[in-house]
Formats: C-alpha cells, structure tokens, sequence
C-alpha cells in the first residue's frame, strides 16, 4: 500500500509531466515557412515573402521561417519562439541554419530566433538591429506587412551574404544589445532553485523555520528575478526543475537522520552521558516535539539538477536547433 510520502511524490511527478505536456501541445502547427494565424497579411505578400524564402532556401539551404500568432498565452515571446524554433526543427539537421520571425500583434512582441548555425552571421545584436529598426517603427503604426516584409528582407539578405561577423563587427552591434543570453542565465538561476527549493521542501517536512526562511531567499529571491525578461531565463527548464527539489527535498525529510539534523537532537544527550529510562522519555519527547514547529538547530544541502530538452520536427522543416539566440521587441 503507499505511503502518503510516496502518493505526494508521483502525483507532484505527474502534475509536472501533464503539465508540461499540455503547455507544449498548445503550440501551433505551420502551414510552411509561413504561417499567419494572426491574419495580418494579405495572400500577395505571403507569396512574396514564400518566394523570397524559397530563394534562400535554395541559394543557402538555410531555413526562414515567418509566424504570425492570435496570442502567447502568458508566455515570454523569448521562450514561445525559442519552443516554436525547436518543435518546428527550422534549418537543415546538422546545420541548425534557421532564424525564426515570430510577431504576436495582440500582444506588441516580436522575436527573431536565430540557430546555432547562423549565431555568427547573425548574432544577438544584429538581430536586435533588426528588430528596433525594421519592425517596431512599421508595427507601431499598425503596418504589420512592411513591418514583416522588411524584416524579412533584412534577414535574407544577411543570410544570403553568409557573413560571419568579426570581433569589431560584434561589439559595434552587440553593444545595444543588454540581454544576457538564456544558456548563461539559465544555469545560473537554476543552480540557486536546485539548493532553494530542496530547502523549501524540507523545511515544510521536518516543520523546521530556518529552512524555510533560507529556501525562500535563496531560491525565491533568483526566481523573482528569471521571470523578469530581461535577464532572458528559460521558464520552461526552471520551473519543472523547482516543483522537482522541492519534492525531493520532501522526501528527504521524511527520513529520520535528516528530520534529526534539521530539527536538532541535543535533548537526545544526557549531560553525564546515561542512558534509559531519562534517554527513552527524552525519546518520547522528542515524538512529540516533532509535530510542532521549531527554529531547527542544523541545516543540510545537496545539489542535484536534472535537464532534458525535446523538439519535435515536422517534415517540411530539416531538424535544426536553436539555443535561444536572437533578439526581441515589444512596442
């Protein structure tokens, strides 16, 4: 029969694998390398920009893709495109060479997610170029298809160039460009939650205080700060690894040695070292104590961090990847 410990585990497991699934089945499926579920462009532009992309294509073998949707759901335009990059598989397999336009116009976002293999020809600040000179000027007078249709232009003209950018080149473009990239921001946040929330979980277990305050700080005070988009940290990697050490960190002090070191066993001592009946009525109390809260005399870590990553592609599209570069916009 399991035991409420084991019970709380697997259904805290299963709300985060359901989870996670229905967040990525929410996103949508393409139509080609243009989708326009938002319906902001006319039937003559699309063709023109398929044609544009085509040549790409086929001059290059690199992959722009252009998608238009109703709404993020909640959801950073970071995140969201960099998802969509990856179920999508924009770029050849073993090339990762696709850029990804994605404009959410309910929302006023845009992002241009760039793969692993067009990062020097197309980095982070010139992806923001783009972005800040292009679209935002056309998108906020409510110009969707120039906006769209001169990023586009700019894109495949950098790609068609296949320029890889010098270190001067770089800082010239990367100097206005302030986000930090997600494969940095990411790690760093999540080795704070690992030690954060395994505190938070054996601090509710063991009904232990200084756990709890520690935990908060330790990993509240970093998750505050990764869902603030300017620091560019994947949710979608931070919050599963959260609801995990928090779980373990429960089962963690459900164990005698741990609930022992958190709560203190000081009272388990006799002072002239004797034992018996005073050590087994200290045992007793001890019992009892254990249902009530207390400031706790110890404090344990452990680290542990478990990733995994997987994208879906759809035939149209070669397989690539993208490790979150580019730029974003709001207007």
């Amino acid at each position: 029969m399991p035991t409420p410990r084991r019970s709380l585990v697997v259904l805290v497991l299963l709300l985060t694998l359901v989870s996670g699934r229905l967040l990525r089945a929410a996103l949508p499926d393409h139509t080609g390398a243009v989708t326009d579920l938002a319906s902001v462009l006319s039937p003559g532009v699309e063709q023109q920009l398929l044609a544009r992309l085509g040549e790409v294509e086929a001059k290059t073998t690199a992959e722009i893709a252009v998608a238009t949707v109703p709404s993020l759901d909640g959801v950073s335009v970071e995140d969201y495109g960099n998802r969509l990059f990856r179920q999508w598989g924009i770029g050849q397999k073993g090339k990762d060479n696709g850029v990804l336009i994605l404009v959410a116009p309910s929302d006023r976002k845009m992002r241009i997610e760039v793969g692993y293999g067009l990062e020097g020809v197309l980095p982070d600040g010139l992806a923001g170029d783009i972005v800040r000179t292009q679209a935002i000027p056309a998108f906020r007078d409510g110009n969707f298809e120039q906006g769209i249709r001169d990023t586009v232009e700019r894109v495949a003209t950098i790609v068609l160039a296949n320029h890889t950018l010098t270190a001067e080149e770089r800082a010239a473009v990367d100097g206005s460009n302030d986000r930090p990239p997600s494969l940095v921001t990411t790690p760093f946040f999540g080795l704070f939650i690992v030690l954060g929330f395994l505190a938070l979980g054996v601090g509710f277990r063991t009904k232990t205080v200084f756990p709890l305050i520690w935990g908060g700080l330790f990993g509240g005070i970093p998750t505050l700060m990764a869902l603030i988009p300017f620091f560019n940290a994947n949710l979608w990697v931070l919050a599963p690894l959260a609801i995990g050490m928090f779980a373990l960190g429960w089962v963690k002090g459900g164990s005698d040695s741990w609930r022992q070191s958190m709560r203190g066993n000081g009272h388990e001592k006799s002072a002239g070292g004797t034992r018996g009946k005073a050590s087994r009525a200290s045992s007793r109390s001890s019992s009892r104590d254990d249902d009530t809260w207390t400031m706790g005399s110890g404090s344990s870590s452990s680290s542990g961090s478990s990733g995994s990553s997987g994208s879906s592609s759809s035939s149209s599209f070669g397989g690539g990847r993208s490790g979150g570069g580019g730029a974003s916009g709001s207007w």
